[in-house]
């Protein structure tokens, strides 16, 4: 569970346990780029900056709505209470399956600001060293390089101890340079009762996601065969 900090009556800082020096300020971009430790930006499922400071290397990450409310509400959303805040749920998650062993970023720390209501949030994250997700690995057309059968094996074990991805994609999953599988991006996932019919969704949610970029990649190209072994992985 986050440890707050409560900053001011609108700001709450939420530390996990990492010991490190975290101020409010590193929830800042421009406060990364003043100390020359920003080196890039993303979009997820929010938006997302990639720090390397002297405290270690980072992955910060803004939330921000989906769908339609999207076009008229980009990042607030309805404070109730502290724990039902996105980055307290998910720093909850990554802290639970990291005591499980399972391979997910290390949870640093997150922030909620409070205005009317009415919520905004940060969450910052260890940077997986020399990783690239799945999307960028067979955009290059480099699907015959991934051990299919060892994505499957790890989506399983996440099943196994009852972690529900809510948007398990091409772009979620990592994979470093020992060739070792990550999950990534646990914003509205849970851990629940196992169940066949959520954990078939997780599957077709990520099969749906390789057709969908196969589609707009001239490279991406996932064969038969290959979702074979991920699913052979995935059942043994």
């Amino acid at each position: 569970m986050p440890d707050p900090h409560i900053i001011d009556a609108n700001t709450t800082l939420l530390c996990s346990k990492a010991s490190l020096p975290i101020e409010s300020d590193w929830f800042s971009a421009d406060y990364w780029q003043k100390k020359n430790a920003l080196i890039g930006t993303g979009h997820g499922r929010g938006e997302v900056w990639f720090i390397n400071s002297e405290f270690g290397n980072f992955v910060m990450r803004r939330y921000r709505r989906g769908g339609l409310i999207a076009k008229f509400n980009k990042d607030a959303f309805l404070f109730t209470k502290p724990s039902d805040t996105r980055p307290w749920q998910e720093l909850s998650l990554l802290e639970t399956m990291v005591e499980l062993g399972l391979p997910v970023p290390q949870p640093i720390a997150g922030i909620y600001r409070k205005k009317w209501g009415f919520y905004r949030a940060h969450l910052l994250t260890q940077t997986i060293e020399d990783a690239t997700d799945l999307f960028d690995i067979l955009k290059a057309g480099n699907s015959d390089s991934v051990d299919w059968k060892n994505i499957g094996h790890v989506i399983q074990e996440f099943h196994r101890h009852g972690i529900y991805h809510s948007d398990l994609n091409c772009h979620n999953i990592m994979i470093d340079k020992q060739q070792k599988v990550w999950i990534i991006d646990f914003d509205k996932c849970e851990q629940r009762e196992i169940h066949d019919e959520w954990t078939q969704g997780n599957i077709n949610r990520l099969k749906r996601s390789l057709d969908k970029e196969s589609q707009i990649h001239t490279n991406f190209n996932v064969s038969d065969a290959q979702w074979r072994d991920l699913l052979e992985g995935y059942r043994g």
